[in-house]
């Protein structure tokens, strides 16, 4: 073998060498994105449930001018009134506790909002740490194209032969004639956006507890009073 074919030879070898460490690293950036999909996914299904739980105080609380006017005392917007009427008592809560009939709903209604209090709060920590790991999913995108060549990653593809594609499997990968056609652009990644992902706005951010309980105790007693059958289908 002269110089040259040795030469020829041993860039042939080290491109290869190449593509195979992207693809490798690829992978990696790939299942990290994933990650943050199902951080994003998880995130979304416990909103949802959230919205459930919503919809179900705004049925133990009855009317819809009692609604309003709780949900406005907690800083949070009121279901929608459709919403409510498709929602059902949950099964397993526990009795209200309480002597008088008063003090039972009152306790029903704490512990409903408690729930909501909870379940915002420990979504907004899932919110951040989605954020987190999407930023750090970011710099392992900036790191890896500043790791490699990617003009040369598309024009090394492009050389190759669509039989060569076809049968040459690089850490498992066959191309094909199409994917030999990619760009430099398609070799890349996107930075991930929060706004794309739904995670650029803060959660519902309810007030305490025991604030909202001790501002809506005239309201409770009110809507009670009014209509002694509120909260029924919860005792």
């Amino acid at each position: 073998m002269g110089d040259d074919d040795f030469i020829q030879a041993l860039n042939q070898a080290v491109k290869q060498e190449i593509v195979q460490n992207y693809f490798r690293e690829r992978r990696i950036i790939e299942e990290e994105i994933q990650l943050v999909n199902e951080a994003v996914s998880g995130l979304q299904g416990g909103l949802y449930a959230w919205e459930k739980h919503r919809a179900r105080l705004g049925r133990a609380l009855g009317d819809a001018d009692t609604r309003e006017k709780f949900f406005a005392a907690a800083d949070l917007v009121s279901p929608r009134p459709e919403s409510v009427a498709a929602s059902a008592p949950a099964v397993g809560l526990s009795p209200p506790r309480g002597l008088t009939r008063t003090s039972r709903y009152t306790s029903l209604i704490r512990g409903l909002y408690k729930v909501l209090v909870d379940e915002a709060a420990s979504l907004e920590d899932e919110r951040q740490r989605a954020l987190k790991l999407m930023k750090e999913v970011n710099q392992d995108i900036a790191a890896f194209e500043a790791n490699h060549d990617l003009m040369m990653l598309a024009s090394y593809l492009r050389s190759l032969s669509p039989e060569t594609l076809q049968k040459r499997k690089i850490l498992g990968v066959n191309f094909t004639a199409q994917e030999k056609a990619l760009s430099a652009a398609a070799l890349s990644f996107r930075q991930l956006r929060a706004k794309d992902l739904s995670l650029d706005a803060p959660l519902p951010k309810p007030k305490p507890v025991s604030q909202v309980m001790e501002e809506v105790s005239g309201l409770l007693k009110q809507s009670l009073k009014r209509n002694p059958q509120a909260g029924k289908d919860f005792f």
